[in-house]
């Protein structure tokens, strides 16, 4: 009986996937909401039957996905199996819900990489520093023509200033995948929960944002790649080392961001304050960068002094 249940759970499942993605390609504006629903067989599959069962799953989903799509369609199957799988492991295993984000992270920016990889590759997309220079350079002239035509004019230092930013892009793309790898495991996470609970399975809850708090090591981490930004050590720019430190660098600042943010839901918490305004202080964070400075500071004073102990020394 348990390997026809398999059989069926996992033809119900398959076949919901290749109903799911294939919408998702053909469904432009449906597509979007859909991405973060493709992962979610993976993780019931896998939490049910364990992971053995799932590696054929996923080939299965592969073949599938040939057959009823397209190749395009792979990198779509490779992505949110691999996450969906990785997340469904760490569900079983009753791991916390901090440890699964960070698997699922790795998992999806790990499917995005390897998309980006085979792109490359298939489609052979020259991405040297000359190319890049240059595609970078059109678009900016391109820009400019615009602005001149509206009667808007542009300073020189604001075009330098312009391209220096966009010609850095190309060096912390492995930054922008944990990014994105994180956006997908979060929100795949957080539809796939009610779901499971549905099914009868015990899911931890995301404990508070507010409870979150770094290892202070991630001060000293930030400090050391800060300092090997500055121009005594002068990296090559596009060597190794110096696509290493920025990206260190730009995943760290995030983290130090995070912490702030946890802080100020702590603040507001044991103060009593609102819950909307922390949550309008976050955003606020996002789009206007001095309140980001801000915030980050707030994150390495929490890391290296501690405040909330403060706080809570004088309550």
């Amino acid at each position: 009986m348990k390997g026809i249940r398999y059989i069926t759970e996992g033809a119900a499942l398959l076949a919901l996937f290749v109903a799911l993605m294939l919408a998702s390609l053909y469904v432009p504006l449906l597509g979007v909401v859909l991405a973060f629903v493709l992962g979610v067989p993976f993780i019931v599959f896998t939490m049910r039957h364990g992971f053995g069962k799932s590696v054929l799953f996923f080939i299965v989903a592969v073949l599938l996905t040939v057959l009823f799509g397209t190749l395009k369609a792979l990198p779509i199957t490779f992505i949110f199996g691999i996450g969906g799988t990785m997340i469904g492991v760490l569900y079983a295993k009753k791991q916390s819900r901090y440890i699964t984000l960070l698997g699922g992270t790795i998992a999806f920016a790990f499917g995005f990489l390897l998309w980006f990889v085979l792109t490359i590759s298939l489609l052979h997309i020259n991405l040297s520093a000359d190319q890049w220079a240059t595609t970078v350079n059109e678009s900016i002239d391109r820009s400019i023509k615009l602005s001149e035509s509206l009667g808007r004019s542009v300073s020189q230092q604001q075009i330098e200033r312009t391209k220096d930013s966009i010609s850095m892009l190309k060096y912390i793309i492995p930054t922008f995948l944990v990014v994105v790898g994180a956006v997908f495991s979060l929100i795949t996470q957080a539809i796939a929960a009610p779901i499971l609970k549905r099914l009868g399975h015990e899911v931890e809850k995301f404990p508070p944002i507010r409870t979150l708090k770094l290892p202070k090591s991630i001060l000293w981490y930030y400090l050391i790649a800060l300092i090997l930004t500055f121009p005594m050590f002068n990296f090559e720019q596009g060597s190794f080392m110096y696509i290493v430190i920025l990206n260190m660098l730009a995943l760290l600042q995030m983290l130090v961001v995070l912490q702030g943010i946890s802080f100020i839901f702590y603040f507001s918490h044991q103060k009593g304050y609102a819950k909307a305004i922390p949550i309008v202080v976050t955003i606020l964070a996002l789009i206007i960068p001095i309140i980001l400075q801000i915030v980050r500071i707030l994150g390495i004073i929490d890391l290296g002094f501690n405040l909330r102990k403060q706080l809570d020394t004088k309550k």
